[in-house]
């Protein structure tokens, strides 16, 4: 069967195993080696501390890749064969149409990371921590008030990687847990579509350990 994907040769895959000898918390990091047929694909085996993870044939994985400008993208498969080479891949046979977030249909999730505020001169205005965030804006939570339409910059640190955009402050209201705090919620105006792909893809990593455990 024939199905619509953006990948091309060498893209970077995610893949997450229904495999009960496979950590369900970890993403395991691939890469696309061959497309082989409209629905199967050749991919690098995940190795991990050195060595080759072993996945079972005949697992279903979900496979996730991103795009630049057009977001990020997931599917599930099955493993079918395995081959030990120069480069040990697998083959996997695409089950389910492909599917996408479109930029309209950014989700929230609660998370806690840290962020920065501050201004062009590099001046840091306030800092405080996320009550939610999403490919298109946060929830913060700060000791300082902004001002409603504001425009300022905003850094954010998600496993050790710093992320810079230009924000606009949407709204500020007394946090309703501390009323010595604002919340405050802010719109990315100019952020690297990179970057916002790689936080919608962190999103969904949070979500799928989360659905794991029961907890959403």
């Amino acid at each position: 069967m024939k199905y619509k994907n953006y990948f091309k040769v060498g893209d970077k895959l995610e893949i997450q195993v229904s495999d009960d000898y496979i950590d369900k918390d970890k993403s395991l990091i691939s890469q696309l080696l061959e497309i082989a047929s409209e629905d199967e694909y050749f991919i690098a085996i995940p190795i991990h501390e050195g060595n080759l993870v072993p996945i079972s044939i005949g697992s279903k994985i979900l496979v996730y890749y991103s795009v630049d400008n057009k977001g990020i993208f997931y599917f599930t498969a099955k493993l079918m064969n395995r081959k030990k080479n120069r480069v040990p891949y697998f083959m996997i046979k695409q089950l389910t149409e492909t599917k996408t977030i479109q930029r309209r249909n950014y989700f929230r999730l609660d998370v806690s990371i840290p962020v920065e505020i501050y201004n062009n001169e590099n001046e840091t205005i306030t800092t405080g921590y996320t009550k939610d965030l999403s490919g298109g804006g946060l929830k913060l939570i700060s000791d300082k008030k902004l001002e409603d339409n504001e425009n300022v910059l905003c850094r954010i640190t998600i496993e050790g990687k710093e992320l810079e955009m230009k924000v606009q402050v949407i709204r500020t209201k007394i946090y309703e847990k501390n009323i010595k705090q604002f919340e405050i919620g802010i719109k990315f105006l100019e952020i690297e579509e990179k970057d916002r792909n790689y936080i919608v893809g962190y999103l969904f990593k949070q979500q799928r350990i989360l659905r794991q455990k029961g907890l959403i």
